[in-house]
C-alpha cells in the first residue's frame, strides 16, 4: 500500500490564515505611512524644480521675475498665464514636476470656458489639480490646457506700468535681490488655485471647502499631506508648512507677520486644527 502524504489539517491552515491576516494588518498602516512619504518627498522635489526654474528664469532675465504683461502686448496676463507660460522654457522638458503625486485628478473641461467647466478658480478635493486652457491665440501651444497641482505666490511678479498689480507695486518681489530674509517668502507651494495673492487679513474657510472665508490664503489650506502643504521658499530650501502656520510666512513687502492668526489672537477653524 502506498504512503499517503503529510496534509494539513483544517486547524492548521485556519491558524496559518490567521497569522497572514495578523500579519497585513500590521504591516498596511507602515505601508500606507511609506507610501505616504514617498508622495510627499516627490512633491517636495517637484517644488525645488520649479524653484530651479524660476531661477533659470530670473538669470535669463536680469534678475526679475515674470511680469505681469508676459509678452509685452500692453495687456494683462490673466488666469496665472503671467507665470507658467513664460517658465515654460524651463519645466517643457520635465513634465512630471507640474502633478504633485496626492492629486493627479484633472477636473471636467468645457470647450467654452477657460478653465474648468463649471467656472470654478478653486479646486474642491485635495486630490484635483487644476487647469487652464491657454487662451493667447500667438501662443504655439494656444488651446491647450494646462494642469498642475502647485502655484507660485503671486506676489513675486515684477508688474510693468499699465499692467495689473502695478498701483500696489510695493507689495511685489519683483527680483531676487529684493527678498531680505529668503528662508521666510514662500515662492510655490502645493495650491487650490492657479496663483495666490495672500494677506495678513484674508479669513479661512469655517469648514474646508466651505467657500465661505476671505482672500486667497484660502488657495494653499487643503489638507493633501496631513494638516501640511509642501512649499519651497527664496532661498531654494524646501519643506512642509502646518496650514494654521500660513500666517506666519513673509508673504509680501508689507505682510503683517504677527496679524491675529499668527499670534493666535484669534483662532483658528478646527479642521485647520
Amino acid at each position: 500500500m502506498a504512503s499517503r502524504l503529510p496534509a494539513f489539517t483544517l486547524i492548521e491552515l485556519l491558524v496559518v490564515i490567521a497569522v497572514i491576516a495578523l500579519l497585513m494588518a500590521i504591516l498596511m498602516p507602515a505601508l500606507s505611512r511609506a507610501r505616504e512619504q514617498g508622495r510627499a518627498v516627490v512633491c517636495a522635489s517637484n517644488l525645488k524644480q520649479w524653484n530651479l526654474a524660476l531661477r533659470f528664469f530670473a538669470d535669463d532675465h536680469n534678475d526679475e521675475f515674470p511680469d505681469a504683461d508676459r509678452n509685452d502686448d500692453g495687456k494683462t496676463e490673466p488666469r496665472g498665464q503671467w507665470w507658467f507660460l513664460p517658465l515654460r522654457p524651463y519645466y517643457i522638458d520635465q513634465p512630471d514636476i507640474l502633478i504633485c503625486p496626492k492629486a493627479v485628478k484633472k477636473q471636467d473641461t468645457n470647450s467654452s470656458e477657460p478653465w474648468v467647466a463649471d467656472g470654478r478658480y478653486f479646486i474642491r478635493r485635495s486630490n484635483e489639480c487644476w487647469g487652464r486652457r491657454i487662451i493667447d491665440a500667438t501662443h504655439p501651444d494656444f488651446g491647450q490646457w494646462f494642469w498642475s497641482s502647485y502655484a507660485p505666490n503671486a506676489w513675486i511678479m515684477n508688474p510693468q506700468d499699465g499692467t495689473w498689480g502695478a498701483p500696489s507695486g510695493d507689495y511685489f518681489w519683483g527680483k531676487f535681490v529684493n527678498i531680505r530674509n529668503p528662508s521666510q517668502v514662500p515662492i510655490f507651494l502645493d495650491s487650490k488655485s492657479v496663483d495666490a495673492w495672500p494677506h495678513d487679513t484674508d479669513i479661512p474657510d469655517s469648514e474646508e471647502n466651505s467657500g465661505d472665508g476671505q482672500g486667497y490664503m484660502r488657495a494653499f489650506t487643503l489638507l493633501r499631506h496631513g494638516k501640511s502643504v509642501n512649499g519651497v521658499f527664496a532661498d531654494g530650501s524646501s519643506r512642509k508648512i502646518n496650514i494654521k502656520d500660513l500666517w506666519n510666512q513673509k508673504w509680501h513687502r508689507e505682510f503683517k507677520m504677527n496679524n491675529p492668526y499668527a499670534t493666535g489672537a484669534t483662532a483658528m477653524p478646527s479642521w485647520m486644527q
